[in-house]
C-alpha cells in the first residue's frame, strides 16, 4: 500500500536523531472486530493481555469491508454480483446504513507494539491521518480521545502521547470506529450529508461506507519545539520570469511547560537562512522569512514550474530544521514549485486560465477516488497520472463528493505537470464547523503543490452563505493564492456568471454525443465548445475488452441487455442510462452481432467522440476556454461508463482518441466548416509547417491529394484548407491528414471517416420512459461492416529498460483494402490478457493499403516478455 510506505518512509527520515531505532506502530500487526462481538471496552482492549482470539489480522491503512475481504469472509466484491450478496449492500443511492447491516455498530481496530527507552526531552506525539467517521481512542488503558473531538473523514488528527507511552516495554492502541449512515432517519433530498465519501451515480456504494482507519497511524517523535505545516509563497515576476520572491512560514509549538528559545532554519538549493524564535509555554506561532529581511529569498532567473506539455516541471525542495540548546528538536520537509496560475472571467462571463503570464486552453478530466474500498495503491495512482500526462491531459478536477486527494496524487501531479482543479465539497452538510474543519486541514496539506491551481466550492449547487464565505476566508487566512469560484457549474448558460463562469454537462453529453456536437459553437452555445465546461464530455465509454472479462462471467459477456451483471457494471442508473448510445450505433453503424463486434463498434463511436470534443475546443479557442471531462477514471470495475482509463490500468478507445486530440501541435478536421486546421499549444510562433491531406474510398482507393505551407502564431491556430471530396465518392469515405516542420520532423497525423450525411444535433425526449436522442441527421457509416477481413504483418522487438520496458512495434497492412481500428495489446503469454499499464505512442489505428506504422509501448518489466496482439473492427485477430 502506498501509505505504508510512505509512512515508514517518513518516520525513518523524521527520527534520523534520535539515540535509538524510533518507535513504530506497525501496519501489518493489527486486528479488527465487530463490537457486537465484544463485551468489554477500550479501557480493556488497550491492554497487553486482552484475549483476541477470532479478531481478523489486516494491515492498515484498511477499511472494515476491505480487512473482511483480504481475510476471505466475502468473496471478491468487484467481480460480477458478489457485492450484492455482501450483508449491508442497499441498490442505489443512500445515505444511511440498513439496521440490520452488520457495518451500523461500532468496529474495533487493535495493535500491540514496542517502545523504546525515552531519552530525556523527547516528546511523543500519536497521528491519525484518516479515520472514517468518529472514534474514541484508547492507549494502555488510558481514553486519549473520543467520538466528540474525533469525527470527520477529511481530517488528521494529533495527540500528545508522551505520558501515556510505556517504555521500555509492551504497548496497546484500540480504536474504536463508529460508522458513518447511523444519523436519525429523515428525509435527505440531498447527495450528502456528512464529512464522509459519497459516490454520487458512479457506482454502488460500499456496504461499509467505507468505515475504518483508511489513513496511516503512526507515532511521531520529536523535542521541545516541533515543526507543522511548512510552507513557500511564490511570486513570480510576469511576464518575463527574470525573478521570484519567496517568502517561507511554519508553524512552531512549543511542548513543554516553560519558555523556550529555539533556532528555526532552512535550506533551499544552497540558499540558508534561520532566526531564533522564543516561545512561551505551550505556544502555538507561526514564523516567517519574507524576502525584505532575507535576501536570499529574492531568486534571479528561477527554475519555473510549468503544466506539461507547454514547459518543464521545474521542483525545489525546502528542509527546515528547529534546534534547541543546539540539540536537534524537530525536521520538515516540503518540495514546491515557482509558477503563476490564476483564473479570470471574460467579458462572455466564462471562466478561463493562465499560467505564467500566458492563457492556457484546459482540457481534461473529473478525477474520483481511486478505489470504491480504499485500498489507494501507489501503483494505481503512478498509472492514471502518467496516463494523463501521455495525453497532454493538462488538468483533473478532484470531484467533491471524493476523497481530499492523497500526496500521493498531488506529487505525481506536480512531477508530471497536471494541474489540479480541487473541487471542496459534494454537497452543503448539516455540521458545518464539522466541515470547514474539514477543509481547512485540506487546504493546509495540499497549499504547496504547484500542480494545484483552482478551488470549486461545492457540486452542482452552491455552498450556504456561510460556508461560502469560510471558503474564502480560508484562502487568504492561509494566503493560499488561488482563485475560487462557489459552483462547479450551471445547467443554465444564463446563469454562468453567478456560478463563477463554468457549465456542466447534459443529459445528452452524459450519455452521447458525435464528434461534430461539440464544434457546433453557433447554434449549440449551450452544450459545444463555448467556453468553459466543468463537466460534460460523451458518455457511454466501453473499458477495455479484457477488462470486462476480467470482471464478469464469461457466459455474461454477451448479450448486454437483460444483463444484470452487464447492468451493475455500468453506473448506478443501470445500463438503460446509455440506452440512446445503443440506438446511435445501430443507425450509425448497424446492431452488433457479438460481444467483440460491440467492442469494436463501440471503440470507434467513443474514440470518434471523444477526439471530436478535445479537438473542438482547440480549433475553438479561446472562444473555448476548456474542459474537464466527466469523467476521467472509476472507482471499481466499470464496463459501460464515464471513464478514459478503467479500474484494471488498461486505457480505453476514448484516452486514445483524446490523446491524438490533444497532441501539442496538430492538425485536425473542423466538422463545422469541413476546413483544415493546425493548432498549436506551444508559446512559439512556427513557420514553413508541411500541411498534407488526402481522401479515399471506402474500398482504400485514393482519391484526391494535396498539400499546403503554413505558419501558425504561438499558442494559435490557423485554418489550411476547404476539404471537398468527390461527388461520387463511397459513403462513408476517409480524410487523411499529416503536419511535418519545415525539415521533415513528423509532428501529427489524423484519420476520419467521415459520411455525406452530416452529424447535425436535433432533440432529446423520453421515449416509453427512456432517454432518446433524435437528431436532425445522423452519419451512416454501416458501409464499414463491408470492409472485407484483414491480415496484418506486424513485429516486436526485444524490450529495452529494467524497471519498466520500452518495445517498438510495427504494423504493416499489406493488403489492398483498409485496416480499420487496429487495436494493439501487449498481453501475457499465459493468460493471454492484455498488460496494464502500457503507454501506447498511439492506438486504434486506420491502415490504408500498403501504409506502415511503428509505434511504441511502455509497460512495467515483466518475467517473461510480453506478446504482441492485433485485433480490430475488420482485422483478423493474431499473436507474435
Amino acid at each position: 500500500m502506498l501509505m505504508n510506505a510512505i509512512a515508514c518512509l517518513v518516520l525513518g527520515h523524521l527520527f534520523f536523531f534520535a539515540a535509538t531505532p524510533p518507535p513504530c506502530i506497525p501496519e501489518d500487526a493489527w486486528v479488527m472486530q465487530s463490537s457486537s462481538r465484544i463485551d468489554v471496552g477500550g479501557d480493556v482492549l488497550s491492554q497487553p493481555d486482552t484475549d483476541i482470539d477470532g479478531w481478523y489480522a489486516i494491515t492498515l491503512p484498511k477499511t472494515v469491508l476491505a480487512g473482511l475481504v483480504d481475510n476471505g469472509i466475502y468473496e471478491e466484491p468487484y467481480f460480477g454480483l458478489n457485492l450484492k450478496d455482501i450483508p449491508g449492500y442497499q441498490d442505489g443511492l443512500w445515505l444511511m446504513q440498513a439496521a440490520d447491516s452488520p457495518f451500523s455498530v461500532p468496529w474495533w481496530y487493535r495493535v500491540a507494539f514496542d517502545m523504546p527507552e525515552r531519552s530525556d526531552d523527547r516528546e511523543y506525539t500519536l497521528h491519525f491521518d484518516g479515520i472514517n467517521y468518529e472514534a474514541n481512542i484508547w492507549l494502555n488503558g488510558t481514553q486519549i480521545a473520543d467520538r466528540e473531538s474525533v469525527i470527520g473523514m477529511f481530517r488528521r488528527f494529533e495527540f500528545p502521547v508522551t505520558e501515556h507511552l510505556h517504555y521500555g516495554g509492551p504497548n496497546v492502541l484500540a480504536v474504536e470506529i463508529i460508522p458513518p449512515g447511523i444519523e436519525p432517519e429523515l428525509e435527505h433530498v440531498t447527495k450528502q450529508i456528512e464529512a464522509t465519501t459519497g459516490w454520487d451515480d458512479h457506482n454502488p456504494q460500499p456496504p461499509d461506507m467505507n468505515m475504518g482507519i483508511w489513513q496511516p497511524v503512526y507515532l511521531y517523535e520529536q523535542g521541545p519545539v516541533s515543526i507543522r505545516h511548512p510552507y513557500v509563497e511564490t511570486d513570480l515576476d510576469l511576464p518575463d520570469l527574470e525573478q521570484a520572491r519567496l517568502t517561507v512560514s511554519a508553524w512552531l509549538r512549543n511542548n513543554t511547560d516553560h519558555e523556550v528559545t529555539g533556532t528555526l532554519a532552512g535550506v533551499i538549493d544552497d540558499r540558508e537562512f534561520f532566526k531564533q524564535v522564543t516561545l512561551a509555554a505551550h505556544e502555538k506561532r507561526e514564523v516567517f522569512f519574507r524576502p525584505d529581511g532575507f535576501d536570499m529569498l529574492v531568486v534571479d532567473n528561477p527554475r519555473v514550474w510549468w503544466p506539461h506539455p507547454v514547459g518543464p516541471q521545474e521542483l525545489y525542495a525546502l528542509d527546515l530544521t528547529v534546534t534547541v540548546n543546539d540539540t536537534l528538536s524537530d525536521t520538515a520537509n516540503t518540495d514546491f514549485g515557482i509558477r503563476d496560475i490564476t483564473t479570470y472571467v471574460t467579458e462572455d462571463d466564462w471562466r478561463g486560465y493562465m499560467v505564467n503570464g500566458h492563457n492556457i486552453l484546459i482540457r481534461g478530466g473529473a478525477w474520483m477516488t481511486i478505489d470504491m474500498l480504499l485500498n489507494l495503491d501507489d501503483d494505481l495512482y503512478e498509472a492514471l497520472i502518467r496516463y494523463a500526462r501521455e495525453a497532454n491531459l493538462n488538468m483533473l478536477r478532484s470531484e467533491g463528493f471524493s476523497v481530499r486527494e492523497l500526496d500521493a496524487f498531488y506529487s505525481r501531479c506536480d512531477r508530471y505537470g497536471v494541474m489540479v482543479t480541487q473541487q471542496i465539497f459534494g454537497r452543503n452538510i448539516p455540521d458545518e464547523d464539522l466541515a470547514i474543519a474539514c477543509i481547512e486541514d485540506m487546504m493546509l496539506r495540499i497549499r504547496n503543490h504547484p500542480s494545484l491551481a483552482h478551488f470549486l466550492g461545492h457540486d452542482e449547487t452552491f455552498p450556504t452563505e456561510t460556508l461560502d464565505a469560510a471558503y474564502q476566508e480560508l484562502i487568504e487566512k492561509h494566503r493560499i493564492n488561488r482563485t475560487y469560484q462557489p459552483h462547479s457549474g450551471t445547467f443554465n448558460i444564463a446563469t454562468r456568471a453567478r456560478t463563477g463562469g463554468t457549465r456542466t454537462g447534459t443529459r445528452e453529453l452524459w450519455t452521447y454525443a458525435g464528434p461534430s456536437h461539440y464544434h457546433r459553437i453557433e447554434d449549440r452555445q449551450h452544450d459545444s465548445a463555448w467556453g468553459f465546461a466543468q463537466s460534460g464530455g460523451s458518455g457511454g465509454i466501453l473499458a477495455a475488452r479484457d477488462s470486462i472479462r476480467q470482471m464478469m462471467p464469461e457466459e455474461k459477456y454477451w448479450p448486454i441487455t437483460d444483463n444484470e451483471t452487464w447492468s451493475f457494471h455500468t453506473v448506478l442508473q443501470g445500463i438503460d442510462y446509455f440506452d440512446a448510445v445503443f440506438r446511435m450505433m445501430e443507425t450509425k453503424y448497424g446492431a452488433p452481432t457479438d460481444f467483440d463486434d460491440f467492442c469494436d463498434k463501440l471503440y470507434a463511436m467513443n474514440y470518434n467522440s471523444a477526439r471530436g470534443m478535445f479537438e473542438a475546443y482547440a480549433r475553438h479557442k479561446y472562444d473555448a476556454l476548456g474542459i474537464t471531462t466527466w469523467k476521467y477514471n472509476t472507482a471499481w470495475p466499470a464496463a459501460l461508463t464515464w471513464q478514459y482509463v478503467d479500474w484494471y490500468k488498461r486505457a480505453s478507445a476514448a484516452y486514445y482518441g483524446a490523446k491524438k486530440a490533444c497532441t501539442p501541435l496538430h492538425v485536425l478536421y473542423g466538422y463545422d466548416d469541413n476546413g483544415i486546421h493546425v493548432v498549436n499549444s506551444y508559446y512559439q510562433p512556427l513557420d514553413d509547417l508541411q500541411v498534407t491531406w488526402a481522401i479515399y474510398d471506402l474500398n482504400g482507393a485514393l482519391a484526391l491529394q494535396s498539400e499546403a505551407t503554413v505558419s501558425v502564431a504561438s499558442d494559435g491556430r490557423t485554418r489550411v484548407a476547404d476539404i471537398d471530396p468527390p461527388a461520387d465518392i463511397s459513403d462513408p469515405w476517409f480524410l487523411k491528414l499529416a503536419l511535418h516542420s519545415s525539415d521533415g520532423e513528423h509532428l501529427s497525423d489524423n484519420v476520419y471517416w467521415l459520411s455525406h450525411t452530416p452529424d447535425v444535433p436535433g432533440r432529446t425526449r423520453r421515449l416509453e420512459g427512456v432517454f432518446a436522442i433524435e437528431p436532425a441527421s445522423t452519419a451512416d457509416f454501416t458501409a464499414l461492416r463491408s470492409l472485407p477481413e484483414v491480415t496484418l504483418n506486424s513485429a516486436i522487438a526485444e524490450g529495452v529498460g529494467q524497471d519498466e520496458r520500452t518495445y517498438a512495434v510495427t504494423i504493416e497492412n499489406p493488403t489492398e483494402h483498409i485496416a480499420f481500428m487496429v487495436e494493439a495489446a501487449l498481453v501475457d503469454d499465459d493468460a493471454r490478457r492484455e498488460l496494464a499499464p502500457v503507454y501506447w505512442s498511439d492506438n486504434f489505428l486506420v491502415l490504408f493499403p500498403g501504409e506502415s506504422r511503428e509505434l511504441t509501448a511502455v509497460t512495467p518489466a515483466t518475467d517473461t516478455p510480453p506478446r504482441l496482439r492485433i485485433q480490430g473492427f475488420n482485422i483478423k485477430k493474431q499473436y507474435h
